[in-house]
């Protein structure tokens, strides 16, 4: 425990280092950042929000999972909670059943990703 606190109070005490990204005039504080960067280097997060955002419309958990090759039903069960705990993906229960759909943040974070997919895509085409 005291190791976990140790590293908190290092991590609190070396943030203004964190803020490490110049960006004109103003530099960019990675340290609020990383929990959502971490969630969504996760496997298969960026492929939920995509899948779920493609429709513009609510998607059930066998229609994420069947669009999403090779992914496990324990994996995408795992980020759909993280994802709404993150306030990314919404869980709605109806006479249907659950479906889930992105809140408007998610779109806004779904959105501010195509433009590094699509740079990382035309990249990878290169090498």
């Amino acid at each position: 425990m005291d190791t976990v606190r140790n590293y908190e109070h290092r991590r609190v005490e070396n943030k203004s280092k964190a803020c490490m990204i110049q960006d004109g005039d103003s530099t960019i504080c990675i340290d609020p950042s990383l929990p959502v960067l971490n969630l969504i280097g996760k496997k298969y997060t960026m492929l939920v929000l995509g899948v779920i955002g493609n429709t513009n419309n609510r998607k059930n958990f066998n229609e994420i999972l069947s669009d999403i090759p090779f992914s496990s039903s324990t994996i995408i069960s795992k980020r759909l909670k993280e994802l709404q705990e993150f306030g990314l993906i919404l869980k709605h229960k109806g006479p249907k059943g659950v479906a889930y759909s992105l809140t408007k943040l998610g779109y806004k974070v779904r959105e501010m990703l195509i433009p590094f997919l699509r740079f990382v895509e035309k990249r990878s085409e290169i090498l």
